[in-house]
């Protein structure tokens, strides 16, 4: 019986004591980070993320803070391990910064899912405004006959309806052929001149709402975290932050296709994964910013395209 109280004693002493040292050498390396010179934003925040996951506190581990609790949260962080008060203060905005892209990230994918389960609905007016302004921006010298009409195809939806369409991503999916179309026109209209080239054309729409599923697969793979990290000095993320990713996604989809000059649209499927895969390999990149992003930072891959097709 004393023996083992004894040993349930020290056993539990010796945990304590581990969790201690291991807490103080977190905090430590924490720390080296937040004072290393010139690391890149995605790399440090990829770090800090690394030390947070085993920090001995679950709110802190699963980033389960509330928004805007993050100067307390990283002053709490840096309390046991930096004595000096102006160092702690320095530490803490850094850290603090850090945290707020962390979560802005999380609540990103948090916006996106929701506006991808609201199902397009033909009879909700502001639905419907949306599309026929799709219709607008894409078609400004063309008139819709009706709702329902074989016009829609013009653009690359399947049928007479294009609410049909939407049916996987919801209104995410229209929401960024709308975006596309009236912030990034120049490459709107020559992703949509392409799509209606005689040989290597494609449906626009439908390879557009295909480009809105790979960036939400995309964002729930956390491999568009280096891409925000570097490319954004204001620690929220919008959804609009998230369409901007779409365009640039899209562009080089488009460039893409060109580069391979697929024989028809069947072979839509092999190229989209060829692109795939060159887009993860660069999105996994510590310097990633789609911003800046051409075809040759793909490797291997060679970036005279975007020019027009005879």
């Amino acid at each position: 019986m004393c023996l083992s109280l004894i040993y349930s004693f020290f056993r539990s002493v010796w945990r304590f004591f581990c969790t201690l040292i291991n807490r103080i050498f977190a905090n430590q390396k924490l720390e080296d980070i937040l004072t290393e010179k010139k690391p890149s934003k995605a790399s440090r925040n990829q770090k800090i993320e690394q030390i947070l996951r085993t920090y001995p506190n679950e709110l802190v581990q699963s980033f389960s803070w509330d928004t805007g609790d993050e100067t307390e949260a990283a002053e709490a962080i840096l309390e046991e391990s930096v004595a000096e008060d102006d160092k702690r203060w320095d530490l803490s905005k850094t850290l603090a910064h850090s945290l707020r892209q962390i979560k802005g990230y999380q609540k990103l994918c948090v916006k996106v899912e929701e506006r991808r389960l609201e199902s397009y609905c033909a009879n909700c007016s502001e639905h419907e405004w949306e599309l026929l302004r799709l219709w607008k921006l894409l078609k400004p010298e063309e008139a819709l006959e009706g709702r329902i009409t074989d016009q829609w195809q013009q653009i690359g939806f399947q049928g007479d309806d294009p609410a049909t369409d939407f049916r996987g991503m919801g209104m995410l999916g229209l929401d960024q052929l709308v975006f596309f179309a009236q912030f990034d026109l120049d490459n709107c209209q020559r992703v949509l001149s392409l799509s209606n080239h005689p040989i290597i054309g494609f449906p626009y729409a439908i390879c557009g709402i295909t480009i809105t599923a790979l960036c939400k697969e995309l964002l729930f793979d956390d491999l568009l975290k280096n891409h925000f990290y570097n490319a954004l000095d204001q620690p929220s993320l919008s959804e609009d932050h998230f369409h901007q990713v779409y365009c640039r996604v899209f562009s080089l989809f488009a460039d893409f296709w060109v580069f391979v000059r697929p024989s028809s649209v069947m072979e839509f499927n092999v190229v989209k994964q060829r692109f795939v895969e060159h887009l993860e390999r660069y999105l996994r990149r510590l310097d990633a910013n789609l911003l800046n992003a051409s075809l040759e930072d793909f490797g291997g891959v060679s970036s005279a395209v975007g020019t027009a097709i005879g």
